[in-house]
């Protein structure tokens, strides 16, 4: 089997497991489920990845790292160093990306605890590197003088989680466009910052 098709038989086994893990549920879904979906033998499916776990570890960094990279690019089109600004872009780069990338985001924040404890070290190392960047920007807007939170952690967390939750609920053929979206989730999360 060349390179490119196990690459390509190996992203089409991580599809089809997050379509599955999706609708039939991760416990639900084996890794029978997951050959015969995809139309290989269940042996075949050992060539590409040593267990579900892997897939959903796969998964995981995958989405993580994407989330991370969308917002290291939001971050250099930033103009200046005004830290409201940058609470917008931020946001805004995690309302898109729980918006555009639901089943990913929504599999990922609520299987967490069935990755082996390796995996899940890593996955919260890279979580707390995103975290970082938001409480570091919060604490920004709070060191100007002209904003005030009543707990720097907490309100990171609100704004993670506000963000989060979009991958539960927003459909993009309802009344609510991305754009407004993310006008709305920006004007909240200003308010979370509220005038010292």
């Amino acid at each position: 089997m060349t390179d490119a098709r196990v690459t390509q038989t190996s992203e089409q086994i991580r599809r089809t497991a997050l379509d599955l893990f999706a609708t039939d549920g991760y416990d639900s879904t084996s890794i029978r489920d997951i050959a015969a979906a995809v139309g290989i033998r269940g042996a075949s499916f050992y060539h590409h990845f040593r267990s579900k776990e892997e897939i959903l570890w796969n998964l995981t960094e995958r989405a993580l790292g994407q989330l991370a990279e969308s917002w290291q690019r939001a971050k250099a089109e930033l103009s200046g160093d005004e830290p409201l600004e940058a609470l917008r872009a931020f946001v805004r780069t995690g309302v898109v990306f729980h918006a555009e990338q639901r089943t990913e985001a929504a599999l990922i924040n609520s299987r967490l605890n069935r990755l082996s404890d390796e995996h899940y070290a890593g996955a919260v190392a890279l979580r707390g590197d995103y975290e970082r960047e938001l409480a570091d920007i919060v604490a920004a807007c709070v060191a100007t003088g002209r904003h005030a939170v009543p707990d720097v952690r907490v309100t990171v967390y609100a704004i993670l989680q506000m963000t989060a939750a979009i991958a539960t609920w927003y459909d993009p053929e309802g009344p609510t466009t991305l754009d407004e979206l993310t006008s709305i989730y920006e004007e909240l999360a200003v308010k979370m910052v509220a005038p010292a």
